[in-house]
This record gives C-alpha cells, structure tokens and sequence, in this order.
C-alpha cells in the first residue's frame, strides 16, 4: 500500500502557511488566507504532515497551530532562524548576561507552576514586578552564597548573571528621560520591547499605566517549549518559594 501523495497546490499552500508563521506579529484574523490555512492546518492531517515537513526543512518545530496566534514555530539549535544573545552585535558579554537574566525572569515570574504553561490566557506582568523578582533572586543567591547550605547553581553563566544584575541600579536615567545602561530596569525594557518586535508581547502602558506589558499565547508557547532549561526551572523554583513566603 503506498503512502498518500500531497498535491502541488497543496504544498504551495503548506509552504505559504510556513512563510506566514514566520511572520510573528501576523496574527490570522488580519489576513483571510492566514485565517483559512490555519483552520485547514487544525482540521487536515494530511495537510498538517506537509507543513511539518516543510517546517523541518527549516530546522524548525511546529509546535502549535493557534487560531488567535496562528503558526508558532520554534527554531532548533544552529537553525538560521534562531536568534543568540551571543550574536548581537553591539552588546558587550555583562550586558549579554543581564539581557538573557531578564528574558529568563520574565519567564519565570509569569509562569512559575508547570500549570501556568498550559493556561490559554493572556498573562499582565510590570518592569518594576519582573526587576522585584529579580532582586529578590540576587538576595537569595547572595545568601545561598555566603551560607553553602542548599542552592545549588546549574552553570556559571547564571552564576556570572546574577553577579551583574546586583551591580545595576533599578532606575537610572539620562538626561533625554530614557533608562541608562547602568539601570536594571532598562534591559527589562529592552527584553519587554523585543517580545513585542517578535508578537510574543504586546505594550499596554495606555491601558494599566507605564512599564506595563500583556504576554501572548505565543510566548507562553515558546517558554513552554524551553521549560526544562536549568536557568528557567531554578528561577521558578525561586518564584514558587517567594510566593508561598508572600503568603
């Protein structure tokens, strides 16, 4: 018996479906033949095997297919389309390391319970709630430094991380009103700012005052994704611990 084959219009259509999730701030309901490709994509298997395909010859996942979100793709290490901190050109390494703190921060201050990665709702969170938590993390790695009785590192990147955040201040700015590089709360900013330029965040400062953000399904998609990291799990596990003791 020989596998079904998947007709030429269907692949270009598979292959416009790919090149729309790679599009992350299109969302479905802007473009009727998005709108169309991701209903189909949800109720044809056959339809889906070749958008997978086609997505693995990107070195890419299909991790989920959004009626709101649309295609949620999650590139593999080494892909073209995955982004490094590593790769930014003007970053200096301290830098790189406090940027990648905040994004893990953002994470796990929104998500700390396996849980909050399967609720399909849009999440709130401040830049002054994300620099708090990572303040109290810094004070509680301080300790654990200082005390060598329980928390146990995954690798020295984060260890260097955290050293670097305590040297910020949480607000500093220059004399144009923008946040300085010495400010904490700045490469929160920043981290906040580039899920929004990816469609995993969107700015609501009009609506719940300065510094506020909603969190997509899309970037819950993503850290769900990326939730076995070391950094994340020690960050949630910090979270956790912080809530119960706010309680």
């Amino acid at each position: 018996m020989t596998a079904p084959t998947t007709a030429a219009p269907d692949l270009t259509d598979a292959s416009a479906l790919v090149g729309f999730g790679l599009q992350p701030r299109l969302r479905p309901l802007q473009h009727p033949r998005y709108r169309d490709l991701v209903q189909r994509c949800r109720l044809d298997r056959t339809f889906r095997t070749a958008v997978e395909a086609f997505a693995d010859g990107l070195e890419m996942d299909l991790i989920e297919v959004h009626p709101v979100e649309g295609l949620v793709l999650h590139p593999r290490h080494g892909s073209l389309f995955t982004f490094r901190l590593m790769d930014h050109p003007t970053l200096k390494s301290d830098q790189r390391l406090v940027l990648g703190l905040a994004h893990v921060g953002i994470a796990a201050r929104v998500y700390p319970f396996p849980a909050d990665l399967e609720e399909d709702t849009v999440k709130r969170v401040s830049i002054d709630e994300v620099d708090g938590f990572l303040r109290h993390l810094v004070k509680r790695l301080q300790d654990a430094t200082r005390d060598s009785d329980g928390l146990a590192l995954p690798h020295a990147g984060l260890d260097a991380a955290w050293r670097c955040y305590a040297k910020l201040t949480p607000g500093r700015p220059t004399p144009t009103g923008r946040l300085s590089q010495s400010s904490s709360q700045r490469w929160i900013r920043d981290a906040l700012d580039w899920l929004v330029d990816q469609g995993m965040a969107y700015n609501a400062e009009k609506d719940l005052g300065a510094g506020h953000f909603r969190l997509a399904h899309r970037f819950r998609l993503q850290v769900r994704e990326a939730a076995a990291g070391a950094a994340f799990a020690l960050l949630s596990d910090i979270r956790r611990a912080q809530l119960v003791e706010e309680d």
